[in-house]
């Protein structure tokens, strides 16, 4: 299933994909009120965290009243309306990806599979791909670093 992936070598910390998120979904821009969440860590280190979608999700495993699940789709889904805001799932999120809004759980939900995060982001720090594609990009970038390199009179490992 793919997700909202963040590269930190290309994230500035704008956070204007907090802003369109919470004002596609809440109509209101407010940091707050974001799905995604851009967390800096010094030195100068930013990186937007959202849902993994993962596939054995531990929210959904957590919840005492069944208001997270996997779709077929694979996406994770909260139903607001049957979430009792007991912050369960967010403390079992390992990324820190669920919040509470007003009394409910909130997570991204990849704005029905056009994250509008991914299209607004100008650094380009933020894609919407699958985790296969990452190892793809991944193990190309270790052959290319690894590979010998020509020097003048023969080759270098």
């Amino acid at each position: 299933m793919p997700y909202v992936f963040c590269d930190p070598e290309k994230c500035t910390g704008c956070r204007a994909c907090e802003l369109v998120c919470s004002g596609s979904h809440e109509r209101v821009f407010g940091p707050g009120r974001a799905r995604i969440r851009v967390v800096r860590e010094e030195p100068a280190v930013d990186i937007a965290i959202t849902c993994r979608q993962c596939s054995n999700p531990p929210c959904a495993k957590v919840c005492p009243v069944n208001a997270i699940r996997k779709l077929r789709t694979g996406l994770v889904e909260v139903d607001s309306g049957r979430c009792i805001g007991c912050a369960l799932c967010v403390e079992a999120c390992p990324f820190g990806a669920i919040s509470l809004l007003d009394g409910k759980a909130i997570k991204c939900d990849l704005c029905g599979g056009s994250p509008a995060c991914v299209k607004q982001c100008m650094p380009g720090a933020l894609r919407f791909v699958a985790p296969e594609r990452i190892a793809a990009e991944k193990r190309s970038a270790f052959v290319m670093a690894a590979r010998p390199k020509p020097i003048a009179g023969g080759w270098k490992a």
